[in-house]
């Protein structure tokens, strides 16, 4: 099997990575804090902060397979890299594929918030963004 096809494969594989869905749900507080801003977002109840627990729990654990493949699919890359083209290719493979499983995760813990009557978070545009 090519490079290649390993990291299509990759690409079928819907997931999340476990650090985005971890990030979602504390990373905002904290930099509105940084900048001077007050905290905007909604106070929410303990069944609401359970219900999104679960929901990142759940998806962290469905999700394992697929994070761990990537690691794996990113080694072999690495492996057969034997050029500073190919090694860059891997790592923008590598970037791709995460940022996919970045919006699985976040399209999934929208779903959730979304049925807790709690506002979604915003598409993630880059590290130097902002969140709406």
């Amino acid at each position: 099997m090519t490079r290649a096809q390993r990291w299509q494969r990759v690409f079928l594989i819907p997931c999340a990575a476990l650090a985005a869905a971890s990030l979602l749900a504390s990373g905002g507080q904290a930099e509105s804090r940084r900048h001077g801003q007050p905290d905007q977002r909604p106070k929410l109840t303990q069944a609401q902060k359970q219900a999104l627990f679960n929901a990142r729990r759940d998806w962290e654990l469905r999700s394992y397979p697929q994070r761990l493949a990537l690691l794996k699919n990113e080694q072999l890359c690495l492996k057969d890299a034997d050029t500073i083209d190919s090694y860059r290719n891997c790592k923008q493979q590598r970037y791709q594929a995460r940022r996919a499983l970045h919006r699985q995760g976040r399209e999934q813990l929208n779903a959730e918030r979304k049925r807790l009557g709690l506002p979604l978070w915003p598409e993630w545009s880059g590290r130097h963004s902002k969140r709406g």
